[in-house]
Parts: C-alpha cells; structure tokens; sequence
C-alpha cells in the first residue's frame, strides 16, 4: 500500500512540473547563461560607475561617462534568479542612488536613466 501512494505521488508531482513548464529556451530563442545588457543615459555632469547589487554583495558593470550612453553587460550568473538592484555612484559626489530591486527575465534589457539630480534617476524593464 505505501509503495502505491509514493508511486501515485512521484506520477503526479512529475504531472504538475510538466504542465508548469513552459516553453524551452531554445524554442524562445534565448539562451539563460547570456547576460543581462543594461543600456544607461548618464544626464549628469559626472562620470559614473554603475553596479549591480544584489543583498550585500556588488560586481561593478562599468563607467559611465557624463552626457552620455552605454551598455553594460551584468553577468547571468550574478542573479540567476533574474532579481536584483542597480546602485549608481558618480565620480567625485558623496551621493548615490540606488534602485528598487526588479527581476529581468531572459530576453529581456533594462534601461537606466541617470537624471541630473540622483534621485530623480529611473530604471525600466523592457521585452526585446
């Protein structure tokens, strides 16, 4: 009797994670290790360094100069759970500013916008 329900109970766990799963990422023709591309429009005067950050730990995407764009790359396996935060820091200011944590699905590119005052900055999550 208990191998029948430990039989029944595998079959149907094995039933919801089929029916759950959804397209496989070859079908949507995205890999899951390609990183991240964090497109940034730096309207301050000072150059920037922007990070990802994710709980206590950071890795530094990369610079930004002032008045301009880049795109940064956060690598994958950074937050593989897609969820995470940007923190700005401009060269030669004790301020910083820092985002709200968002989750970045594959396929997916996050735009970051530095206003000329840090705490007017946004982010967004746009589909490719």
């Amino acid at each position: 009797m208990r191998h029948r329900w430990m039989t029944l109970l595998l079959a149907g766990s094995l039933i919801d994670i089929a029916a759950c799963a959804g397209r496989p990422p070859a079908a949507t023709g995205v890999s899951l290790a390609a990183p991240t591309l964090v497109t940034v429009r730096n309207d301050n005067w000072l150059d920037a360094v922007v990070y990802a950050v994710r709980g206590a730990s950071r890795v530094r995407l990369g610079t930004v100069a002032g008045l301009s764009s880049a795109t940064l790359k956060a690598p994958s396996s950074y937050a593989p759970d897609g969820t995470f935060q940007l923190l700005v820091d401009p060269i030669g200011s004790s301020s910083v500013y820092m985002t709200d944590g968002f989750v970045v699905s594959p396929g997916q590119r996050v735009e970051l916008s530095i206003a000329p005052s840090l705490r007017m900055s946004s982010v967004a999550v746009w589909s490719r």
